[in-house]
């Protein structure tokens, strides 16, 4: 009995504990304006914009319902060549992405924070690309809340 609570308990520490890799902002705007402001603020810092996915819309055409739900997906091309030459296997993280949402009438912009990597992909010698990358991903999130 001891020995099933102590694996449930470590089991749902370790969930709590990747969860935290998931770094989230309330906006004030609409899924739509939110995910506009995103693409403007990644454009004009000269990252790659690639796509924003709207996944509701997808969903609509299978005639399923869900709420606003968008990713988009962007990079910064010379920190995005420093980690996959530090890690190859990280570019199956990448592009960068963030997801702006709507739940209980609350939009959301998230990410995973990229310092994940560094575990998820045994990444050494490459801390200054990662912490620069996750910096990346908070600036856009922050400009991205300011009115």
């Amino acid at each position: 009995m001891k020995k099933s609570l102590l694996f449930t308990s470590l089991a749902l520490i370790t969930f709590i504990a990747s969860a935290q890799n998931l770094t989230i902002y309330r906006s004030s705007l609409s899924v739509d304006e939110t995910v506009t402001k995103i693409e403007g603020i990644i454009k004009s810092h000269d990252l790659k914009f690639f796509e924003t996915v709207n996944h509701d819309a997808i969903a609509k055409e299978r005639g399923k319902e869900i709420p606003p739900t968008r990713s988009i997906l962007f990079e910064d091309p010379d920190l995005t060549t420093q980690l996959i030459s530090c890690q190859p296997t990280t570019a199956l993280d990448l592009p960068l992405e963030i997801l702006v949402w709507e739940e209980y009438g609350d939009v959301y912009i998230g990410f995973m924070d990229p310092k994940f990597m560094t575990k998820r992909f045994m990444v050494s010698g490459c801390d200054e690309t990662i912490t620069s990358m996750t910096r990346l991903m908070v600036r856009v999130a922050n400009e991205a809340i300011r009115r």
